[in-house]
């Protein structure tokens, strides 16, 4: 296909709370402001092929005229977005096909596909924008939509900020919305309208989202395979934190905490090759620290303690229960008040930005060797930590814990450059599994204590205490022989 015209767009997530202190940043109000209210209609097969392509087929109201776009997914990442968007007038609201260059429609929308072209979802917002000039010279659009998606009985919010780019260069964009993201909280948010509507109208709701395996060829450049290794937990962090803030699903703090962990174990992994910025990551690990101790509350409110607690007196599991609970609302609380800082926005777009540099250098570092002699560093030091694990201490087995995950996320991101590792992995997760739940176990004695500090649930902590003994005990003999096994295994990297 010939070259045709596209946008570019950063995208971010903002509270609707914050909408009006949005509105009212000193940058914006400086500029002209105009207003519209926008109906679109978003048609595809009653399927969604359009969808499943990455295409979205629009007919947008106006003021009085419609307008019909066709639009890609794109290159996204970062909330940054560099797609496909034809426009045409339309006579009404439905499309028009032959008023698009035949050759894109072509190929994009299949000849079997057009005639079944159905409206599927659609969008009511209002529209505030405003142009504005960034410092170096690029011409920017900001948009705040406000509203609603909609398709049939379901519905779900709008709330978010575009900024475009008119002319000029696409950092542009995410140094003018770090001046924005110093005084409100914005997010970088990589889900179009037209990809939140395909899921509502097929009854998917929002859900927490798991970290993906990032794509590597063993001919990148380093730092290129870095940024998309960071980024990929950058996207799996930013795609959590709407949900952290607005639901009660705790599996949203679980994958964020996961993304943080993940991101920093890549950083300290290529940290002297690719670095990045001490002070956003200064901060991440101050996010991860609390995300930690809320997480940590979460598994023991939930899954420990009802297991534990069954046999207790009726009044002392009760109380026991009554203080967990209002402990873990207090981590949760700590938790949510760091993330709604505006800073943890800023510091999400600065490391993009980061990374975005990064992705674009060249360097000598093989990929390959550089991978195999970490991999191999971070395998060593498991079967190191792992003497004498019978007779460790918790804060031991802590530490083994700890280097088992750096080499599980470290395997993760970079084991498909060595073949197949089925059989070690499968004895990875496994360890890895073990070690988890004894350290769920000494936490939940840390805890106990905690809770128990005016001696009135003694009883109570002593059974358990007896409890998660017998248990860990059956669990350090599984993990002697699972680390026993481990250690007998030849590494995929060499």
């Amino acid at each position: 296909m010939s070259a045709l015209p596209g946008e570019t767009e950063l995208k971010l997530w903002l509270l609707p709370e914050d909408a009006a202190a949005f509105m009212e940043l000193p940058r914006l109000r400086r500029a002209r402001l105009a207003q519209q209210r926008l109906h679109t209609i978003y048609f595809d097969t009653p399927d969604f092929a359009l969808a499943r392509r990455g295409v979205a087929m629009r007919v947008r109201k106006q003021g009085r005229r419609w307008v019909q776009t066709l639009k890609t997914e794109g290159e996204k990442a970062g909330g940054l977005s560099k797609r496909l968007e034809l426009e045409s007038a339309v006579s009404g609201p439905a499309p028009d096909l032959a008023r698009l260059p035949a050759e894109a429609v072509g190929a994009l929308i299949e000849k079997k596909w057009r005639a079944a072209l159905v409206p599927v979802y659609e969008t009511r917002f209002r529209r505030s924008t405003r142009n504005l000039r960034a410092p170096d010279g690029s011409r920017v659009e900001v948009a705040l939509d406000q509203g609603e998606i909609l398709a049939g009985k379901r519905s779900q919010p709008l709330c978010e900020v575009e900024l475009e780019l008119k002319s000029g260069s696409a950092d542009a964009l995410y140094a003018l919305a770090q001046t924005f993201a110093s005084r409100v909280l914005l997010l970088p948010f990589d889900l179009s309208k037209a990809e939140r509507g395909a899921r509502l109208a097929a009854g998917a709701k929002p859900a927490p989202v798991a970290a993906t395996r990032p794509a590597l060829a063993a001919m990148m450049p380093l730092c290129a395979a870095f940024a998309r290794i960071m980024g990929a937990g950058l996207a799996q962090l930013q795609a959590n934190l709407p949900g952290l803030l607005q639901e009660t699903d705790p599996e949203y703090l679980h994958q964020a905490r996961v993304a943080v962990r993940r991101m920093r174990s890549a950083a300290r992994l290529f940290g002297r090759a690719c670095p990045l910025p001490d002070e956003e990551m200064g901060r991440i690990a101050e996010l991860s620290r609390a995300l930690g101790e809320a997480r940590d509350w979460d598994v023991f409110v939930l899954e420990t303690l009802p297991a534990l607690s069954r046999g207790l007196p009726a009044q002392q599991k009760s109380l026991l229960a009554r203080r967990a609970q209002a402990t873990r609302r207090s981590a949760r609380a700590a938790m949510l008040a760091l993330v709604r800082r505006p800073q943890t926005g800023a510091d999400l777009l600065a490391l993009h930005r980061r990374l975005n540099a990064l992705a674009g250098g060249r360097g000598k570092t093989g990929l390959v060797g550089f991978s195999a002699k970490k991999l191999a560093a971070l395998h060593a030091a498991v079967i190191e930590g792992a003497r004498d694990f019978s007779a460790q201490s918790p804060e031991q087995r802590h530490r083994l814990r700890i280097r088992v995950k750096r080499l599980r996320y470290a395997l993760d991101y970079l084991g498909a450059l060595f073949g197949d590792h089925k059989k070690f992995l499968a004895c990875f997760e496994a360890l890895q599994d073990e070690l988890g739940a004894l350290n769920d176990a000494n936490t939940a004695m840390r805890f106990l204590s905690d809770l128990n500090r005016d001696r009135r649930l003694d009883g109570a902590v002593a059974q358990i205490a007896r409890e998660l003994e017998a248990g860990m005990q059956a669990r350090l003999d599984v993990g002697a022989r699972l680390l026993r096994e481990f250690s007998r295994l030849e590494p995929p990297w060499q």
